[in-house]
C-alpha cells in the first residue's frame, strides 16, 4: 500500500498553461503602456539635453544662470507649503479620528477632500475671484468699512526671505494649501486611525501634557502617513504649473514656467530638456531618501 510520500505529482494540464499564458500577456499589457508612457519620454528628454550634437553645455548652462535661484525658490516654496499642509493635517485628523463622533467621519472627511472632485485650473480661478481687488473679500471689507480701499492680495509677493527662498505671497500660498492638503489630509487620517488611542490616554494618567502626548505617542506612531503625504505633494507643489501662473507674482516664478517659457517662447528643447532633467534628478533623490524607511515605504504601497 502506497504512503503519502509515494504520490506521483499532478502537472498543470493544458488549461493550466492557457491560464497562466493569457494571465502573463494580460499583465504584460498593461506593463508595455506604463512603460511606454513613462520610460520612453523620459529617455527622449535626456536624449534631447545632450544635443546637437552630444555635448554636456546645457547642463553648464543650467548651473552658470539664474536657473539655480528659480529651482531654489521652487523648492523653498513646496518646502513651506508642505510644512504647513503638515501643520494643519495633524490637529485635523487626531480630531477627525479620536474625537469627532463616528457618524460625522465619513461626511466630514469627505468635505474635507472635496478639492480633488473638482478640476485643478478651476480651483485656482475661484481664488482669482475671491481675492482679486473687486472681488468677495475686498468687497466685504470695503462695504463694511473695514479698509478704505481695496487690499493687494492676489498676485502680490511676501518679500520674507532669504535670496531666492522666500515665503509665497497670500494668494499663492492659499491656493497650493487648497489644493494639495487634501492629499496631506488623506494620507495623515489613515496614519491617525491606526494610532491607539489607549497609549494617549495613558500618557495622560500619567500626567504628560498635550507636547508631550504630541512628541511621545502621536508623531512616533504617525510619522510614515506624515512622511508620505509630504513626498506625495512635495515635487507636485515645486513643479506646479499653473497655480503660479494664475495666482503668484512674477518675482515668484517657478521652475515649471521657467521651463514651459524655453520649450514655447525661446524654443531652446535642448535647455528646457536639461532644465527638466535636473530638477526630475532632484526631486527623485530626494523621494529616495524619504522612502528609506521600511515603514514609509508601506504607507506608500497604499497609495
Amino acid at each position: 500500500m502506497s504512503g503519502p510520500t509515494d504520490r506521483i505529482p499532478v502537472l498543470p494540464g493544458d488549461d493550466d498553461r492557457r491560464r497562466t499564458l493569457v494571465d502573463a500577456a494580460l499583465g504584460a499589457l498593461p506593463t508595455a503602456l506604463a512603460v511606454a508612457l513613462g520610460a520612453v519620454p523620459i529617455a527622449l528628454l535626456i536624449v534631447e539635453s545632450v544635443s546637437p550634437p552630444v555635448t554636456p553645455s546645457n547642463y553648464a548652462a543650467v548651473a552658470d544662470s539664474v536657473y539655480p535661484a528659480v529651482m531654489l525658490r521652487s523648492l523653498g516654496i513646496g518646502a513651506v507649503i508642505t510644512a504647513v499642509c503638515l501643520a494643519i493635517a495633524y490637529p485635523v485628523t487626531y480630531w477627525l479620528a479620536h474625537v469627532c463622533p463616528a457618524r460625522y467621519r465619513l461626511p466630514l472627511l469627505i468635505s474635507l477632500t472635496l478639492p480633488l472632485w473638482l478640476n485643478y485650473v478651476v480651483l485656482n480661478y475661484t481664488w482669482v475671484w475671491i481675492l482679486a481687488a473687486d472681488g468677495i473679500v475686498n468687497t466685504a471689507l470695503t462695504g463694511s468699512g473695514l479698509v478704505g480701499q481695496p487690499l493687494e492680495l492676489l498676485r502680490t509677493p511676501s518679500g520674507i526671505g532669504v535670496g531666492p527662498i522666500e515665503l509665497p505671497g497670500p494668494s499663492l500660498g492659499i491656493g497650493f494649501v487648497h489644493i494639495y492638503l487634501p492629499y496631506v489630509l488623506l494620507t495623515m487620517y489613515v496614519s491617525m486611525e491606526r494610532l491607539d488611542y489607549r497609549q494617549v490616554e495613558a500618557a495622560r494618567d500619567l500626567g504628560a501634557g498635550g507636547v508631550r502626548v504630541f512628541l511621545d505617542i502621536v508623531v512616533p506612531e504617525t510619522y510614515a502617513g506624515a512622511v508620505a503625504g509630504t513626498l506625495i505633494v512635495y515635487a507636485r507643489i515645486a513643479g506646479a504649473f499653473a497655480t503660479p501662473q494664475i495666482l503668484g507674482s512674477p518675482s515668484e516664478q517657478m521652475i515649471a514656467q521657467t521651463i514651459t517659457t524655453q520649450f514655447y517662447d525661446v524654443l531652446d528643447y535642448p535647455f528646457a530638456a536639461a532644465l527638466s532633467v535636473v530638477f526630475l534628478v532632484v526631486v527623485v533623490v530626494g523621494f529616495g531618501v524619504g522612502a528609506l524607511s521600511t515603514d514609509v515605504r508601506a504607507e506608500l504601497k497604499r497609495w
